[in-house]
């Protein structure tokens, strides 16, 4: 059974709380996202799954830009792994690649529903391959819910 309490005049359930988490992907993660997907949320236990709400993505350029960003190669939020269902996207081309800090916003992917997966992890994974050299790190807030798997 959901848990309730009063917030104000709201009551809140279990997963009407946007929660957050802050992650950051060292240089040395961002060249291998491809083979090595990153976790951004761990599973939130048996009889839940996480709902991607969004994301903050920040670039802090260091010296040496990302190359080697292929046609299609982005970053992906998705469950799990590298095979998982894809939530989130994000281009990379303009962004990892910039020679100056860059900020954009990750919004939840567009689609008519999304079946969330339970008890998975939110992962960020680089689409298509690896991207060469680059040495900067990829800070990223990412926005939740943790819902009840079943009702």
């Amino acid at each position: 059974m959901p848990r309730t309490r009063v917030s104000g005049s709201l009551t809140l359930v279990d997963g009407d709380e946007v929660k957050s988490v802050d992650v950051t992907i060292p240089a040395a993660q961002m060249l291998a996202l491809f083979a090595t997907p990153r976790t951004l949320v761990q599973a939130p236990g048996a009889g839940y799954a996480l709902v991607f709400v969004g994301a903050v993505a920040f670039l802090d350029f260091a010296a040496a830009a990302y190359a080697g960003i292929a046609a299609g190669e982005d970053l992906s939020v998705k469950y799990t792994d590298a095979s998982g269902l894809e939530v989130g996207a994000l281009e990379a081309t303009g962004f990892l690649d910039a020679t100056a800090d860059a900020l954009r916003y990750v919004p939840p992917k567009a689609v008519a529903g999304i079946t969330p997966v339970a008890n998975a992890a939110l992962v960020l994974h680089m689409l298509v391959g690896e991207v060469t050299t680059g040495d900067s790190p990829l800070k990223l807030r990412v926005y939740y819910r943790r819902i009840p798997a079943v009702l």
